[in-house]
């Protein structure tokens, strides 16, 4: 170690060998950095794979949703009156079948699927649009032995408009965002859990694609164990131990298929965790989003610990709680909004 720091101090008298060393050294580490994608290439391929036979909950109710979405969609597109979904009502229809040998005929999704084809047939019936009875039997046979709570499960509904004659939705908003900020420091209060159930659900109100809501959060509140997560962690030195509660938020790779919905757990993932910090923020409790840029070691270390299945990506950790009074804040000017938009 000590020859290593010698050579490199003779090495730093020249500036032209220096900077000639440093170029080296850079790429060097880039090339060998490449084997953190290789991790994430194994990963992909071990989990976006739907297999019909897998009894993986995540499986089965994302291609559940999946297809009754495809309907939904169909339902609330403009235009004229057509019959469409023929083979997703179909593979709908297959699939709710082996659900009912589950024994999962209560779960909102089984039911959202029910109501979705139930609509489905409904539309069929009121224009007419199967007049050779390609489908409608065949739907109104299937739905002779299931039922749901129609009221609840219908689709599609109508949008919620939001009053702006006094501009009160858009300022109570707008004071939303502007008072969220990332908190590093927190008084030793843990959030009552029915608040967070309650942010998590507001949260679960997120946009994802085709619906299947591929988040999982787990709230780690134990001191040791939040102690060993944080760790893993490399920026929340000073206050990541003060915060009752350490989220972690990820989402099933499961949920998805192919290489071509690779982004899809982050970009879900992160709509979640933004409604979530808003959802808290409403509650008047903060939050402060930790990065996980970590190497696969450290990741697989994680995983470890939460006993997390290989499929879930972390998609951050949040540190949670009740910020004391009179709590400084960075500012964090925004950039100007005419740096980021333009008008095509």
């Amino acid at each position: 170690m000590q020859l290593k720091q010698k050579l490199k101090q003779m090495i730093q008298k020249s500036p032209l060998i220096w900077r000639a060393y440093f170029r080296v050294k850079t790429e060097i580490l880039r090339i060998t950095n490449l084997r953190y994608y290789w991790y994430d290439i194994t990963q992909n391929y071990k989990a976006m794979n739907w297999r019909t036979s897998d009894p993986k909950r995540a499986i089965i109710s994302s291609e559940l949703i999946f297809l009754y979405h495809k309907l939904e969609k169909g339902l609330v597109m403009p235009g004229p009156k057509r019959l469409f979904g023929l083979e997703p009502a179909r593979s709908l229809m297959e699939i709710l079948n082996k659900w009912d040998t589950r024994n999962l005929a209560s779960d909102p999704v089984y039911l959202g699927a029910l109501g979705t084809l139930q609509s489905y047939h409904d539309r069929i019936l009121e224009f007419n649009l199967d007049e050779k009875d390609v489908i409608l039997s065949d739907v109104k046979a299937f739905l002779i032995n299931h039922d749901c709570q129609r009221a609840a499960y219908n689709t599609p509904c109508k949008l919620m408009t939001i009053d702006t004659s006094q501009n009160s939705d858009h300022k109570h908003f707008k004071i939303l965002m502007e008072a969220r900020r990332s908190v590093r420091n927190f008084i030793d209060k843990p959030v009552p859990r029915e608040i967070l159930l309650d942010s998590i659900s507001m949260a679960q109100l997120s946009p994802s694609a085709c619906n299947r809501q591929p988040w999982d959060i787990k709230i780690v509140s134990d001191p040791e164990m939040k102690k060993k997560l944080l760790s893993h962690q490399n920026g929340n030195a000073g206050f990541g131990h003060l915060a009752p509660h350490i989220a972690v938020i990820s989402a099933d790779a499961s949920c998805f298929f192919g290489v071509i919905e690779k982004p899809e757990p982050y970009i879900d993932g992160g709509l979640f965790s933004m409604s979530l910090i808003l959802a808290l923020k409403a509650n008047n409790v903060s939050s402060c989003c930790l990065n996980w840029c970590v190497r696969p070691k450290t990741d697989k270390a994680a995983h470890k610990l939460l006993n997390l299945a290989p499929s879930q990506r972390i998609i951050m950790l949040m540190a949670i709680g009740y910020a004391p009074e009179d709590t400084s804040v960075p500012r964090s000017p925004r950039r100007d909004v005419n740096d980021i938009v333009s008008f095509i």
